[in-house]
């Protein structure tokens, strides 16, 4: 008999609303910012981790979004989050390639495709994308439509464009004070 996993998980505000985020030992496994006002929480988690224990620990979560939303900004350290990923090889791969994309820097899902080895495969890079459990720390809302438009965003068009701005700000504001 597999032993169940044991998760721990909080919601607290990010800079972009209310984040709920649930991590284990290993790693941070979601991420997710929240639309709507829905509290269910619990709810959540138990339905995509059915055989999992879930431990509710809301001043660790404060912690962990904290540091995930410091995460490349500048003069904030650079301790990448260790990451617990489950997904296909091809979903893997183009979420590592979505860790490589700097702070307050855009790709296009064609340039993204083609660095991968798979030029021509856009459509394919955007289906991994938008299977992304984890918000902001896999930098998905950095890759944007060819045409410059920033597109679609699993949490919203609206806030894929704020994070953009708000990393735009941030870079400015650093380079202000230099």
């Amino acid at each position: 008999m597999k032993t169940p996993t044991t998760i721990y998980y909080g919601h607290a505000p990010t800079p972009f609303g209310t984040g709920l985020i649930g991590w284990t030992e290993q790693g941070l496994l979601l991420l997710h910012l929240q639309q709507t006002r829905n509290t269910q929480l619990h709810e959540t988690l138990s339905s995509a981790y059915p055989d999992s224990i879930l431990i509710h620990s809301g001043r660790e979560a404060i912690e962990r979004l904290d540091q995930a939303f410091q995460y490349g900004r500048p003069g904030h350290a650079l301790h990448k989050p260790a990451l617990m990923l489950q997904g296909t090889a091809f979903q893997l791969k183009v979420w590592q390639a979505l860790r490589g994309i700097p702070f307050g820097e855009v790709r296009t899902y064609g340039a993204l495709a083609e660095s991968l080895g798979h030029p021509g495969a856009a459509r394919a890079v955007g289906t991994a994308i938008a299977a992304n459990q984890l918000a902001y720390v896999i930098p998905c809302h950095r890759v944007i439509r060819a045409s410059g438009d920033s597109g679609q965003y699993r949490w919203g068009a609206e806030r894929k464009a704020q994070m953009l701005a708000w990393e735009t700000r941030q870079l400015a504001d650093s380079h202000a004070a230099r």
